[in-house]
This record gives C-alpha cells, structure tokens and sequence, in this order.
C-alpha cells in the first residue's frame, strides 16, 4: 500500500519517485511477484486522510486503487521513477503493521454500471461540462485547463466518469467522494456538486 495526499482514480496516469528505504522494499516485491507471474506489478494507493506522505503515522481513507506499474527506471542508489495508471478500486478491510511498509487486507469493488435511467444524466453532465470550460475559456482565459479538454460520451465506456474526472481541477476530498460512490448516479451527484463549485470559483474570481 502506498499512501498518498491525493486520490487515484481508474485510468489516471500515476508518476512516482520512490526513495523512502519501505517504499524501495515494497517495489522490489511488488515486481518480483510480477516476474514470477508473468503479469505486471501492482500495488495499492489510498488518500491520506491526516498526516504526511513522508514518515509515516498517517490516517487512511479505506477506499483506493490499485496501481499498475507500467515502467520503472531505477537509479544505482535505489531510488527509483516510476510510472503507474489507476486500475479498479479496492476496500481496506484491515490494516496490517507497517512493517516492512504500509499494508492491509482488501477487498476489491465492483465498478459502477452504467445503465439505462443513467444515460440522460450523463448527457446533462457532459452538457454541463462543456458550458463550464466554455465559461472559463470566454471570461477567465488565463484560468481555463491545458487544451480545453472536451467530454465525448464515448470516453466513458472504459473507465467510467473517472475518465471525465481526471480533467477537472478538483481536490482530494472530492475525488475521494466520486471514488467511493457506488453507482453512477451517485458519481453524477458529486460531479454535479463539483461544476457548481467550481463555477462559482470562476465567477466570483477566486
């Protein structure tokens, strides 16, 4: 387990330098059951929910998600880049001693089902989005996202709402809400809350 001051979301690209002496241990099994799986390696990221990345002693949400480790270079000192992207969503069902790291027994989630009732949701959810950016881009050009990003519907197939998430200046408290939601409709709610958020930030020009 690898907590951090942020929350992971499914499909979201992960880079991590890793140099804490516990975290060098846990990448070091973490690719060593790879290669005897044939599979990539793995590992758990959960929200802080008070405390510090450095050290330890922090407290933990206990919904996260695992991350896929697509490329490692390591350094001769062991410190080494990483680079991970979200994969599903897991439960914290018990911590273990931090000892050689951080880890814990877990449960995984099932990813929210979109279904039929939800389709006009998105749809309105999209349509929101995209008068959000088109806010931004015509009042505060200096604020508006890298690219100004568009939300296609068919961008949600894979990775759920999360694949909209990821392009949206949100907090951690807020991702960690849409993390845990446990269907689509609930995701709409928090995002809904989410782009009223931040258009009152834009107008009110904080």
């Amino acid at each position: 387990m690898f907590p951090l001051g942020t929350a992971l979301l499914p499909g979201e690209p992960l880079p991590l330098r890793i140099f804490e002496p516990r975290y060098r241990q846990m990448l070091a099994d973490c690719l060593g059951r790879a290669e005897k799986s044939d599979a990539a390696g793995y590992f758990g990221v959960v929200l802080i929910a008070r405390g510090h990345e450095v050290g330890g002693g922090d407290v933990r949400h206990q919904v996260g998600t695992f991350a896929r480790i697509d490329n490692v270079l390591r350094q001769a000192d062991g410190r080494a880049a990483l680079t991970c992207t979200g994969a599903g969503r897991f439960r914290v069902t018990e911590w273990l001693p931090d000892d050689p790291y951080p880890r814990a027994i877990i449960e995984e989630l099932a990813e929210p089902v979109i279904e039929p009732a939800d389709h006009p949701k998105i749809l309105e959810l999209r349509d929101r989005l995209g008068a959000f950016v088109a806010e931004v881009a015509e009042t505060r050009p200096e604020a508006a996202p890298a690219g100004l990003p568009d939300f296609e519907v068919d961008e949600v197939v894979e990775h759920g709402l999360f694949a909209w998430t990821t392009r949206l200046p949100i907090g951690p408290a807020d991702r960690q809400r849409l993390l845990e939601c446990e269907t689509v409709a609930d995701q709409v709610t928090v995002l809904d809350d989410v782009v009223d958020g931040l258009t009152a930030m834009i107008r009110f020009g904080r």
